[in-house]
């Protein structure tokens, strides 16, 4: 055959393959048009018909680049937490807040710091306030003007339905909604009379929406003879009523109820339950929203707007886990009222992270 025949049959050839390649890649835009695909997802096809081979050598770099980070993220989860020194506490006792029970601790340099803040705290504080405090692995405690009562407004709330729990009332019985607290706009007082509700309904939004109605409900229905007995087991001063469902106590009072859910939340699984229910409260502008993002917290705060009462109780699940209870005499659910407790539970944060952990 002649070679100028041969050379344009070839030549017929190759052209006659290149357009079965760009019909083959046309079809895959037009399947990708019908599909929806993006641009980008079709060029992605594309390569993968034209490169097979690459696409096959980039995921094996990338499963090896992939295998690399997971090893060093391993290696770095392996490292150890350096452990700090713990000493003998010994710092001179000047301030105008009672401290007991220091006796290990990572730097009296700086605790002594923290305290010098916390009193400057005290001192700035143009309302009355009280704290008290408590680490609860080494039973650490400050506690300022603890001797002040307060109402005690929705704080009480969790001690109340602890104390149900714990007597094993049944959570399933159900109770007709026939009364609204007054001026409760929440979600109990605003359903139909009538309207059924389970005792562990009724808990739950005491906690998580601090209703009121559900609260007065939860009280008529189950008593609290099982609240004033855990408080006399508590060596508590302060009790409750048939109508007297809320009170007034200090700080130290109810830090002991706080002390008391945490151990109960460690030791059953309606104490679980309720602490669970405590990390979700719908108002958390005070201790949770300043430690929040660092530990878990359980808290339930309490307000009272015709009082100027504004309090809030937590429990800080911290490497090493403590209670705090703020009770003010403010107006409640402002900017500036809440800063106090955010002060407070940033340099209790800091005290506590300096006391050493118990030996074992």
């Amino acid at each position: 055959m002649d070679r100028r025949m041969i050379a344009a049959a070839a030549a017929a050839v190759l052209l006659l393959s290149g357009c079965s390649m760009r019909q083959d890649v046309t079809a895959i835009k037009t399947r990708a048009e019908e599909l929806g695909t993006t641009d980008a997802e079709t060029t992605d096809a594309e390569q993968e018909e034209s490169s097979p081979a690459v696409s096959s050598s980039s995921s094996a770099e990338e499963e090896s680049s992939s295998s690399k980070d997971e090893s060093v993220t391993e290696e770095k989860e392996e490292v150890p937490k350096v452990r700090r020194e713990a000493v003998d506490y010994d710092i001179e006792d000047d301030y105008s807040f009672v401290l007991d029970d220091f006796e290990k601790v990572y730097s009296n340099e700086e605790l002594e710091e923290c305290f010098d803040k916390l009193q400057e705290i005290c001192d700035d504080a143009d309302f009355p306030l009280s704290f008290s405090y408590m680490n609860v692995d080494t039973g650490a405690y400050v506690g300022y003007r603890r001797e002040q009562s307060y109402m005690t407004c929705s704080c009480i709330k969790a001690p109340v339905i602890k104390s149900l729990l714990e007597d094993d009332i049944d959570v399933n019985e159900t109770v007709s909604r026939t009364y609204t607290w007054e001026g409760d706009g929440g979600t109990v007082a605003s359903s139909a009379y009538g309207t059924e509700y389970t005792v562990k309904e009724l808990m739950e939004y005491s906690i998580i929406e601090s209703d009121n109605t559900a609260y007065y409900m939860l009280c008529r229905h189950c008593g609290v003879n099982a609240f004033n007995n855990m408080q006399y087991e508590l060596d508590s001063r302060y009790t409750l009523g048939w109508d007297w469902i809320f009170t007034y106590c200090t700080t130290d009072d109810m830090l002991k109820d706080y002390v008391d859910i945490y151990e109960y939340g460690e030791d059953a699984k309606r104490g679980e339950w309720l602490i669970d229910k405590m990390t979700k409260c719908k108002t958390n502008i005070q201790i949770g929203e300043a430690l929040g993002e660092k530990y878990k917290v359980a808290q339930k705060y309490g307000s009272e707007f015709s009082e100027h009462v504004f309090n809030d109780c937590a429990i800080v699940y911290a490497d090493s886990p403590f209670v705090l209870c703020i009770f003010t005499n403010q107006t409640p659910e402002t900017e500036e009222s809440c800063r106090v407790f955010k002060d407070l539970a940033l340099v209790f944060d800091d005290i506590n992270s300096l006391i050493a952990a118990p030996e074992e």
